[in-house]
């Protein structure tokens, strides 16, 4: 629904297509600047570190690692930066999520990001400095690569048209394999979908035919280990270049290996087949070492992790995102119950509400108190980590404890109940940290620079069991963790276990005589059983691909676990009472290829540091310029300027159209101050004959010929916002501006016996507007590929104009905006659209509101129906009705999936008196309704093409059919 000139009063701040911070699109979760960092740079050879104040022993460590990654990515990739590399250190991943570098909101599972344009490296520290280097040395990678495509040797800028044949696989594999070699994980991967048959191949993962986007990270570090093995070191820079150069992967690849993509792919997985098969000898998979609780397959989740067994031994609480949303779900174990009917059910959901908008499902534990009436779990909760006790019945807060970290990870609750271990993060450290429920009290009981993680309390609360990288030589970057206990009362340290590899996650038994633990001293992670009094350590398990998780049971005789198969994790339970001990030969299943750092020349003495000052550059640009033999010619520009840390931002978007000797500049240029909790933003715009700054909307405006009954129209002015974020999800809105705006009608002739009468369609309007709105918005939705799945949103606004000179038009209007998606099962969208509006005042008909057409009533005639009031109601049923056409010769290429949609709309557009029902002629009289099917085409990566077909419906019979096209979003 549109009021009369809405088309012009929208003030467009930019297309929406290239700047996401156009008012056009009214809803979207919000980045709450929450905390007000002072920068400052630490400048070493090739790189400009941004970091917060006090956090200068870490920058330190930062510039070692880059420096160091410098050396061996340019002697890997054989090239040298022809540009200093600015990194953007966050000192949480919190903070991180809230920057104002990229507009994206940022989940849990990105790790750090490279922003092509200006080259910037931006990464959260979470406490440990192995996967702080892991993740500078991968987008450090990107940044090498983006240098590589679009600068040549000498630094001349080259055409970015060079990134058309680059795979995300060989982006982000190669990214992968250059900062942490072929590890633990790639290495687990590996194993699992070549035995169990869920490997991509090189073409599948060209053409993004695959079960899991993890597998592009994963798959494509395998492929360079491969490579680098086969055809030597520097082919990796070669591919790079080459694939510049003749922007194919396939023939990048034929040049450096003399073999087709088919040919190299076969070479490529039988390199793998030979080096693992011949370990699966003894060896089960993850249904043959206990009993199968979550099956992800089914539920299409991926992640079932973190089991915690209830003091009766007969329920099991843990993560999960089977839910589409992180949440914590319970399994009963009821012995009466066939193991897949087991019942089910979510506690509570994450990512919906601030409460809990983040549930960490890989940095988190869960535990039961005693009596088993509360459960405990850490969750981002208003922008922080918050340790949460919640009722196990309704999963109702019982209480939530803020602590000052900026990282809480692995809570667990002692078993009388008075205790809570888990491992904070202040700045530069992974701790252990003790906090008190009856005092309030809160202990440190590690302080050192070293990851610890994993606290586990003794039933006396005397000891902490924990697993840590702490080792002699001050290693700090060390991936091997051993498993240590420490006295409460003398802060004694004691190494429990100490293998080659990583110890982790150990559970101690009831009566604290025993541990469970995971090692991956063979390579694979296992289980393994350790009795504190005698030493006897044995290895409960033998499986391909990897276990993690162990819980204890409260008898002692079994354990829970999580086994990772089928690229997703599940629960099961084993009984360990009488089980004999695995056989273990001492050579490795498997071995990891850890990557070669040099060690830099970069001598401290000659580094600086510096205060941070805002400093402009330009962003992405986009313009055009185009000419018709009838004399029109135009051209376009998009473009943006912005400091470092996205604070300051300026939005250029700039038409100009040039038809019968008549200029048309169009223009909105705004300012963004962003750098608070408050947003800000001024800017001036003019949108003129025939068609206004081309976003979106007007392109769909032209195609529905919302212009043909204009012969001229001009519309200008500026404008202020605000915007205040109070969650994640709400936030309050501000708009202000002054205009001008005149629209002259086009005369429509008509002859009536003798006589030539003539009319304008509408009365030409000339006006002044000053309008203040204020709107509340909320947005909970969880989207798909492009389209809403699942969620809340909605928007209040009401709007005032003032007449500041006599001659200003005046008028109130209140609207409401209600959205509702419901996710069926995990394929299906049902879109529920509700709105409705009234204005009033001096001068309300002049802005009435207009339905009818493509986004509103379908199976009417645009714009149709007009009136002071409005309501409009959409429902629509969503699905995929193709899931993708692959054409062959002389095409060869691959389109997208078709969905389709049935739809209904009902609604209505009145000044004074609403009349459902013409009790003449028997028909809707103010109620409109239609009834339709529609087909989508998704164009990547913008916008959707939608084809609808609609019929009115009359109350007693339906009209005739309308056909009608559009671009854009789905609402």
């Amino acid at each position: 629904m549109l009021k009369g000139v809405k088309i012009f009063k929208v003030y467009a701040l930019i297309f929406i297509m290239f700047f996401p911070y156009s008012d056009l699109y009214p809803f979207g979760k919000n980045k709450v600047n929450r905390e007000v960092f002072r920068w400052n740079i630490f400048k070493t050879i090739h790189f400009d570190i941004y970091y917060p104040y006090e956090m200068e022993g870490l920058v330190e460590r930062a510039a070692k690692f880059c420096e160091n990654g410098y050396v061996h990515l340019a002697n890997s990739l054989r090239h040298e930066l022809t540009e200093v590399i600015p990194i953007i250190i966050y000192p949480s991943h919190i903070d991180f999520q809230e920057n104002n570098i990229i507009p994206q909101i940022i989940g849990e599972g990105t790790g750090g990001f490279t922003e092509f344009m200006k080259n910037r490296v931006v990464v959260p520290f979470t406490g440990s400095y192995h996967e702080f280097r892991h993740v500078l040395i991968h987008e450090l990678v990107h940044a090498f690569q983006y240098n590589i495509f679009l600068y040549d040797t000498h630094g001349n800028a080259l055409p970015q048209f060079a990134f058309r044949g680059v795979p995300l696989w060989v982006m982000e594999g190669m990214a992968e394999y250059l900062s942490v070699g072929y590890d633990e994980t790639a290495d687990m991967v590996m194993r699992d979908i070549l035995f169990n048959e869920k490997y991509a191949t090189l073409m599948d993962l060209t053409n993004f035919h695959i079960g899991s986007p993890y597998l592009l990270y994963k798959e494509g570090q395998a492929f360079f280990s491969f490579l680098e093995d086969k055809y030597g070191k520097y082919r990796i820079g070669n591919l790079l270049r080459d694939i510049r150069d003749m922007s194919n992967i396939e023939r990048a690849l034929r040049v450096i290996t003399d073999k087709s993509l088919e040919e190299l792919s076969l070479e490529w997985i039988r390199y793998y087949k030979k080096r693992y098969f011949p370990i699966i000898k003894g060896k089960n998979f993850d249904e043959e070492e206990g009993e199968q609780l979550t099956f992800h397959e089914k539920t299409n989740s991926v992640f079932n992790v973190c089991p915690a067994v209830s003091p009766d031994g007969m329920k099991i609480a843990y993560l999960t995102n089977r839910d589409i949303y992180s949440s914590i779900s319970i399994i009963a174990l009821d012995k009466k119950k066939k193991k897949r009917e087991r019942k089910i059910r979510s506690l509570v959901l994450g990512g919906r509400s601030s409460r809990f908008e983040g549930m960490h499902l890989l940095n988190n534990y869960l535990s039961w108190s005693r009596d088993g009436k509360y459960i405990v779990f850490v969750s981002q909760s208003y922008g922080r980590d918050v340790i949460f006790m919640i009722n196990s019945d309704d999963g109702k807060i019982e209480r939530e404890i803020r602590l000052p970290f900026r990282n809480i990870m692995d809570p667990i609750l002692s078993r009388d109940g008075t205790l809570i271990a888990f491992v904070g993060q202040r700045c530069d450290s992974l701790d252990i940290y003790i906090y008190s429920l009856i005092e309030n009290d809160l202990s440190r009981i590690t302080d050192d620079i070293f990851s610890d993680r994993y606290p586990n309390i003794s039933s006396d609360n005397k000891f902490v069991l924990f697993s840590s990288n702490w080792n002699v030589d001050g290693d700090y970057e060390r991936n091997d963790y051993n498993i240590f206990k420490i006295d409460l009362n003398t802060g004694e340290r004691i190494l429990v276990v100490d293998n080659e590899g990583s110890d982790l996650q150990a559970d101690l038994s009831p009566d604290d005589s025993k541990i469970i633990y995971i090692s991956n001293r063979t390579g694979i992670y296992n289980l393994y059983r350790l009795e504190l009094d005698t030493g006897m350590d044995q290895r409960l398990t033998d499986v391909l691909c990897g276990i993690f998780y162990p819980r204890w049971f409260p008898d002692g005789e079994r354990v829970a676990f999580v086994a990772y198969q089928n690229l997703g994790y599940d629960i099961f339970v084993k009984g360990i009472k009488d089980a004999d001990k695995v056989h273990e030969d001492l050579a490795r299943d498997t071995e990891y290829i850890k990557p070669s750092y040099t060690q830099s020349y970069l001598n401290m003495s000659d580094t600086v540091f510096d205060e941070y000052t805002p400093k402009i550059s330009h962003d992405p640009l986009l313009g055009g310029f185009a000419a018709t033999g009838g004399g029109m010619y135009g051209g376009f520009l998009r473009a943006g300027i912005s400091d470092y840390m996205g604070d300051h931002r300026m939005i250029i978007a700039i038409d100009y159209v040039r038809y019968e000797d008549e200029n048309n500049p169009n223009y909105d240029i705004a300012y963004y101050s962003l750098k608070n909790r408050w947003d800000f933003g001024l800017g001036l715009f003019r949108q003129s004959n025939p068609y206004g700054l081309i976003t979106m909307g007007s392109v769909n405006d032209l195609i529905q010929g919302v212009y043909d009954d204009f012969r001229y129209m001009d519309y200008y002015g500026a404008y202020l916002l605000a915007r205040y974020p109070f969650t994640r999800f709400f936030r309050f809105d501000i708009k202000a501006s002054s205009s001008r705006y005149e629209v002259d009608y086009r005369e429509v002739s008509f002859i009536e016996g003798d006589d030539v009468y003539s009319y304008n369609v509408r009365p030409d309007t000339y006006a002044n507007l000053n309008q203040l709105s204020l709107s509340l918005g909320f947005d909970n939705v969880l989207w798909g590929f492009m389209v809403p799945l699942d969620g809340i949103r909605g928007k209040v606004e009401v709007e005032q104009s003032f007449n500041l000179t006599g001659q200003d038009k005046r008028f109130t209007s209140m609207d409401i905006d209600l959205r509702r998606y419901f996710l069926l099962k995990k394929r299906y969208v049902l879109a529920l659209r509700g709105s409705g509006g009234r204005i009033f005042g001096r001068d309300r008909e002049y802005f009435k509101y207009y339905i009818g057409g493509y986004n509103t009533l379908r199976g009417h005639p645009f714009f149709e129906y007009s009136g002071e009031n409005v309501f409009l109601f959409s429902a629509e049923f969503r699905f995929t009705l193709i899931e993708g056409i692959k054409f062959g010769w002389p095409l060869f290429f691959r389109m997208g999936g078709i969905g389709g949609v049935l739809f209904a709309d009902c609604g209505s557009a009145w000044d004074e008196h609403f009349r459902f029902i013409n009790t003449e002629t028997k028909e809707f009289d103010d109620f409109k309704a239609d009834l339709g099917f529609g087909f989508r085409l998704m164009l990547y990566p913008i916008v959707i093409l939608k084809l609808d077909y609609a019929w009115p419906y009359y109350y007693e019979y339906f009209g005739d059919k309308e056909i009608i096209f559009s671009l854009g979003f789905e609402y």
